[in-house]
């Protein structure tokens, strides 16, 4: 397991790899890694619980709002697997509250350190392969709409 004081090995850092190449999409997602990182940053730096959860918090409330916003623009440009994703969707902020409800419980730096390896999981894993199935529709959708 990587030690919390070594950040680089569990960090994120946004790469055109990860874009779905829908600037206010990517935006979002750049935001996200910012405040995974930040969350890293708070472990790494052995700050208290109260912090730990402040920052776990950000992270949770800005997913919902990203996966609202997300859901929203996918119905309108007609994505025919909206439904489906919206249901990804609320299935990782689920396991995205069930990590922040056991935090308070974790009591060692080692065992904060799973629970931001696992957010960092779930980011990647849905960026890389739920958004990714979205974006060569949207980008289609969009550049025959700008026509």
């Amino acid at each position: 397991m990587p030690s919390p004081a070594d950040l680089a090995t569990w960090g994120l850092e946004w790469t055109e790899e990860l874009s779905v190449g829908i600037p206010e999409i990517d935006a979002e997602h750049q935001h996200f890694i910012q405040l995974v990182n930040e969350l890293n940053d708070c472990i790494a730096s052995r700050m208290s619980i109260s912090e730990v959860n402040r920052c776990m918090q950000a992270v949770l409330d800005d997913a919902v709002a990203h996966f609202a916003h997300e859901e929203t623009l996918l119905t309108e440009w007609g994505y025919p697997d909206a439904a489906e994703h919206a249901k990804r969707d609320a299935q990782l902020i689920s396991a995205l509250r069930e990590i922040m409800k056991n935090l308070t419980a974790r009591r060692t730096e080692y065992e904060w350190v799973e629970a931001a390896l696992q957010i960092k999981k779930i980011l990647i894993d849905n960026l890389l392969n739920e958004d990714m199935k979205y974006r060569d529709y949207c980008l289609r959708r969009l550049s025959s709409s700008e026509r």
